[in-house]
């Protein structure tokens, strides 16, 4: 994509530099371990042939089979750094030694003089078990007694020391510590840049996605009605919290052509996606199904329904669904069950003691028995009832001991609240929802419907209506007057 060519060179630019510091700092520590640890290895071992020349002149040693005691206490004063020290002729031989060696010198016989006046000679490394060894060889003459002839010096010779590179490595230890850590972040940068190139284009398709689903999201809720007061015969509250972007519990309200209200509260199997698409077909179907007649239409809505469902969708997915009608003239609240869970009709009496009906007669569930049989309960509702419906995404939200919220703490809820609006009971349900699990998030969609349902009384229960005087005050009094 063209407008995404800033982004390609970026990744670029950053593989690039993610090379350069790799390279760069494999090239220092190859440079520290290989270089600056064998230049000091050296320098210790010229320091210690120094200490040996100078220990020789100042107690005037004229044998070389005399610095044994000199090269002795080389090797003691620094153990862990000086191997062996030995110290030989012109023609090669081991004249003294000191420390544990197990590799004899390979010096040809008048060779040696070649090798010690070589100044581009390269230190021998050598295996040992305490690790590598830079075996140096250096020049050192002792004092004479008498003039000697040229070639015919006793006192001239070479000193080997073996310096361990370990133990000298040891003392760039922090340097090695921050060129590892450079090796290691400058891989990390190479590492992310490629993931980062290589995931580019599944980013941009999941950013789409997320934005279609924050679209469909919003196009659900706008398919579920808002909290309202209907035409007084009602209070009505209900909320939809998906466990995903999108979920598969609905719930609606809507009027019928003969002045019935129709509630209903699903519960599609599964979440996300799939669950809200078939959530779609089913509240689609309820709305029109709507108008068939409540008492003697409404169960075979409910099998329509079945049918559609079992020959549209998979095995897997069904729906548990809670419809009912509410007739505000006669009082009277007729509901089919589908295998949701029941709903809760809570009535209070005088004495404060409440009285709870669980509304479970019906059927099973939709979309599974494509011959099931549905039947239609009804029962008679006073002024100031409330129904109560939710989807098991409540009663079964469980906290991080696997503890389910349960009805009784929707109960406890309910009567805490009693007085309030059903949004004010609505949001104290979930509110205790959320108080209990705390920092769990939720497994299912939670869907919570609060209605205080108000039938309308009858002419018969209305009082009577007060009769208007026909007459105004003037009229009154002349009428008195003729009288």
């Amino acid at each position: 994509m063209p407008r995404y060519l800033w982004f390609k060179a970026l990744v670029f630019l950053g593989l690039v530099l993610g090379l350069l510091l790799l390279v760069q700092t494999v090239a220092t520590y190859r440079y520290v371990v290989r270089g600056m640890v064998r230049a000091e290895a050296q320098r210790e071992a010229d320091r210690r042939v120094v200490y040996i020349n100078k220990t020789a002149w100042v107690a005037g040693i004229h044998d070389p089979s005399g610095l044994l005691p000199v090269i002795d206490d080389v090797t003691r004063e620094a153990p862990q750094q000086i191997a062996w020290v030995r110290v030989l002729n012109l023609d090669g031989n081991v004249i003294v030694q000191s420390g544990n060696i197990s590799t004899p010198p390979t010096y040809a016989p008048g060779t040696l003089g070649k090798v010690l006046v070589d100044r581009d000679r390269v230190p021998e490394i050598i295996p040992s078990s305490t690790g590598p060894l830079l075996v140096a060889l250096r020049p050192f003459r002792l004092p004479p007694v008498s003039p000697v002839t040229p070639g015919n010096d006793p006192g001239f010779g070479a000193i080997q020391i073996a310096v361990c590179l370990d133990r000298i490595s040891m003392n760039f230890g922090r340097l090695r510590r921050n060129l590892i850590l450079g090796c290691t972040a400058a891989l990390t940068l190479l590492a992310a840049v490629v993931v980062i190139g290589v995931r580019f284009r599944h980013y941009l398709i999941e950013k789409r996605t997320e934005t279609e689903l924050a679209m469909a999201r919003a196009v659900q809720l706008h398919l579920l009605p808002a909290g309202r007061l209907l035409t007084g015969e009602l209070e009505f509250a209900a909320q939809c919290v998906p466990a995903w972007q999108v979920g598969g519990d609905f719930y609606d309200v809507f009027k019928t052509d003969d002045g019935q209200i129709a509630l209903t509260l699903g519960d599609v199997s599964g979440k996300g996606v799939p669950a809200a698409l078939l959530m779609g077909v089913a509240q689609g179907a309820i709305h029109v199904s709507g108008g068939a007649d409540p008492a003697s239409g409404h169960e075979q809505s409910v099998e329509r329904l079945n049918h559609l469902l079992c020959s549209k969708t998979a095995l897997e997915r069904f729906v548990s669904l809670f419809w009912c009608y509410f007739d505000p003239v006669q009082g009277i609240l007729r509901y089919v069950n589908a295998g949701h869970l029941p709903p809760l009709l809570l009535r209070r009496g005088d004495g404060g003691k409440y009285e709870i009906h669980r509304l479970d007669e019906g059927g099973p569930v939709l979309g599974l028995l494509p011959h099931a049989v549905y039947r239609q309960a009804q029962l008679q509702v006073q002024p100031g009832d409330l129904l109560v419906a939710f989807s098991d995404g409540i009663v079964e939200a469980a906290d991080a001991s696997e503890q389910e919220f349960g009805e009784e703490r929707v109960l406890a809820a309910i009567r805490e609240n009693w007085a309030q609006s059903p949004s004010a009971i609505c949001d104290g349900i979930l509110k205790e929802v959320r108080s209990f699990l705390k920092k769990q998030l939720p497994q299912d969609d939670q869907t919570l419907m609060v209605v205080r349902l108000q039938p309308v009384p009858t002419p018969a229960e209305l009082p009577p209506p007060l009769v208007k005087d026909a007459y105004t005050p003037e009229e009154r009094t002349l009428i008195q007057a003729d009288s």
